[in-house]
């Protein structure tokens, strides 16, 4: 059977090799030559806001717009600056205000500035 097979290609392969064949032309049509085609062109724009912090966001497209220190928008995209973030590893004031104490004062975070909160009758008070 595999003699058979082997056999098959052969004659296969010679007569294919054997007829040759013409030489197909491809044109292609590429219409006509007066007609260009149109570009537009428009010049991207960059909205840049500072925010809290020292960072700064950004963003570029065909229109954009600004919140100051808040936000940008770029073609329908909105960013946000990210939240501030309060220096050392303080506590929020607002957490701290009322809970039990024992003497002086502690550091805490109002916002994304540093604040203290005092030990009064045994409660801090921010």
């Amino acid at each position: 059977m595999k003699r058979a097979f082997v056999m098959l290609v052969a004659i296969l392969g010679v007569s294919l090799m054997a007829c040759g064949g013409e030489t197909l032309e491809v044109q292609v049509d590429e219409g006509p030559a007066d007609i260009e085609l149109e570009q537009s062109t428009q010049e991207l724009v960059t909205c840049r806001t500072d925010c809290p912090g020292g960072t700064f966001i950004s963003c570029t497209g065909n229109t954009c717009s600004t919140v100051e220190g808040r936000s940008v928008t770029c073609d329908g995209v909105r960013k946000l600056c990210p939240p501030a973030v309060c220096p050392g590893d303080y506590r929020s004031c607002a957490a701290m205000n009322g809970q039990p104490c024992r003497s002086g004062t502690q550091p805490c975070c109002r916002g994304d500035v540093a604040g203290s909160c005092a030990c009064i009758a045994g409660r801090y008070s921010c």
